[in-house]
């Protein structure tokens, strides 16, 4: 076991670190255990201990490991380890499950869940209690489909990334790449433009994904964060409504679905569509006829999946709250 506190390894891990850390890794991991250093300093000390090969290009092995979540660069250029569920992160993410056995895949998610959790349990509650939010820390709102070109405007760069909810938890079938990151430090996500990047997001919604904007503004007051296409399945932040009963506050809820106009034709696909089951459609017995679906305002959510289903726009959504996004140019004067 890498007894390294700031790895902040899980013990269920012990036998399977092979999994996540090459033996260089370790070894480099080991001998940051203690202290940050340079890069030549690390270098001098692999040689030393005879574990860095020569036919092994040092500069390409340290990015490599940045990359990969092993280490990170603090800003004065020295290195350190990284938090594992970081490493964990981009493990599940870019390198699969490899041989790892269901049940430890089950309490890696369970541990990661319960750290995204407590590290958003009091903002979430606030939110709750009705305190305001803070626009420099990111947080979770559900934007409308229509919403999304407006959002996209303020944005300079579009990076796609696997959706590492679902890549984690794995407990639906939809589509995986759909993450779309405002930032790519790492280097690691796919550049594309913002047509594309409003491609992704509309067909993301034709699947029936919910429109997240985990949304903040960066020390220059610009918007930051990233646009995630949503299940209610594997979602972390919904998963975190469920357990702490913030449901309409982590995702931020804005908008509330109202009833179906007369234009409704009773298909019963806002009923399917629903990532909440919170609409219902009965049967006229008599008349073997569907009547019109019946929205439970007091449990909607406003993610809008509903409406962007409907064939006949019989549903609309009544904004009951801002975005981060629109209130941005109070705080910072004109994004780009």
């Amino acid at each position: 076991m890498l007894k390294i506190k700031k790895l902040n390894l899980p013990d269920f891990l012990s036998p399977w670190l092979d999994r996540f850390y090459e033996p260089l890794e370790m070894d480099l991991l080991q001998i940051l255990a203690h202290n940050p250093l340079k890069k030549n300093q690390i270098k001098t000390l692999l040689e030393k201990n005879h574990t860095l090969k020569e036919e092994y290009d040092f500069d390409l092995f340290l990015e490599r490991a940045l990359k990969r979540g092993v280490i990170k660069r603090l800003d004065d250029q020295r290195i350190e380890p990284e938090n594992f569920h970081t490493r964990y992160d981009f493990w599940a993410l870019f390198e699969g499950w490899k041989d790892i056995p269901v049940e430890i895949k089950d309490k890696l998610n369970h541990w990661e869940l319960n750290d995204y959790i407590e590290s958003h349990a009091q903002t979430a509650q606030d939110l709750k209690a009705g305190k305001q939010r803070d626009p420099y820390k990111v947080c979770p709102e559900y934007v409308l489909l229509n919403e999304v070109e407006a959002l996209f405007k303020k944005i300079p760069k579009f990076y796609l990334w696997p959706c590492n909810c679902r890549a984690m938890i794995g407990n639906c079938a939809k589509p995986k790449y759909t993450c779309i990151r405002f930032s790519d430090d790492k280097g690691i996500g796919w550049e594309i433009s913002r047509e594309k990047a409003l491609d992704i997001v509309k067909d993301a919604n034709k699947n029936g994904l919910m429109q997240n904007a985990e949304l903040g503004l960066d020390k220059h007051g610009r918007v930051t964060g990233a646009l995630c296409n949503c299940c209610s399945d594997c979602c972390f932040p919904h998963q975190l409504s469920e357990k702490l009963n913030v449901q309409k506050y982590w995702p931020i809820s804005r908008y509330l679905a109202q009833p179906p106009t007369q234009d409704c034709i009773k298909c019963g696909k806002c009923v399917k569509r629903c990532p909440f089951g919170i609409i219902s459609q009965e049967k006229n017995i008599k008349e073997k006829k569907r009547l019109v679906p019946v929205i439970n305002a007091e449990q909607c959510r406003g993610c809008g999946v509903c409406a962007t289903g409907c064939p006949e726009g019989a549903i609309k959504m009544e904004q009951i709250g801002k975005s981060l996004f629109e209130t941005a140019y109070h705080h910072t004067g004109k994004n780009n």
